[in-house]
């Protein structure tokens, strides 16, 4: 008789594991979703990196570190996971509320503060639309101009995968493309850039549960509520937009 371990896999009598079809054809849902072969431009932009280095705020391994803890922290577990979470549970309701849905997805794409991070979003979710139309072959259901946000919940929402695992692959996508972004611009070297890249995947997992508890509890008026309060991120932002010299759009 097989057991069921907390993984989703099991473990027949003689006690070696079996893998969990379902599990596991998520798994590699996630993965393929957050991978950088991923074909929707994500590469092209920094979200205000690019002027971080030109202004000396990241210059070396340790204040790129420094640098990117601030963004799980303050972008991303703060805001952009636990509206991701709310946007993934509106989506997902057996009577899927479309007017909350659409109620976030307005909130997300108001708190881009710049020309360039609008542009970013907006274009990112056209192209995950057009990945969703050639690739699923299903219709699209979002409209691009609310942001890539609202596009990959509602996706994620279509595909019934666990909201903390989406949460978790949309965190280290992230993460991953704006290190990839310091290696090549200040430079780092490659090995500079896993060992940051490394130290951020061991605070994920806290920075996630943090996100779903603001998402579960905002709902009360006077609990934390999502909040993208980051004045100088705006600033690196519209600074590049200025740039003088700059290998990314954003």
């Amino acid at each position: 008789m097989d057991t069921k371990t907390a993984h989703g896999s099991t473990h027949d009598n003689a006690g070696q594991q079996t893998p969990n079809p379902i599990a596991a054809a998520g798994l590699l849902r996630l993965l393929m979703l957050s991978s950088t072969a991923l074909p929707i431009g994500a590469y092209c932009y920094s979200q205000g990196v690019e002027t971080a280095i030109e202004r000396g705020i990241i210059w070396h391994e340790a204040s790129a570190l420094a640098y990117f803890e601030d963004v799980l922290e303050l972008v991303l577990a703060r805001y952009e996971l636990p509206m991701l979470a709310k946007m993934i549970a509106a989506a997902s309701s057996e009577k899927t509320n479309q007017s909350e849905f659409l109620a976030l997805a307005e909130r997300y794409r108001a708190s881009r503060e710049s020309r360039e991070l609008l542009a970013e979003t907006q274009q990112l979710g056209f192209s995950l639309n057009a990945w969703i139309r050639d690739v699923l072959k299903q219709p699209v259901t979002v409209d691009a101009k609310l942001g890539f946000l609202p596009v990959y919940a509602q996706l994620a929402a279509r595909l019934q995968l666990p909201v903390a695992d989406c949460l978790t692959a949309y965190a280290f996508a992230l993460l991953e493309n704006q290190v990839l972004a310091v290696v090549k611009t200040v430079p780092l070297g490659q090995m500079s850039g896993q060992r940051v890249l490394w130290a951020l995947h061991a605070q994920i997992p806290a920075a996630v549960q943090s996100a779903l508890q603001i998402s579960q509890d905002s709902a009360s008026p006077t609990a934390r509520q999502p909040s993208n309060s980051l004045p100088n991120l705006a600033m690196l932002s519209m600074q590049h937009e200025s740039q003088y010299s700059r290998l990314f759009r954003s």
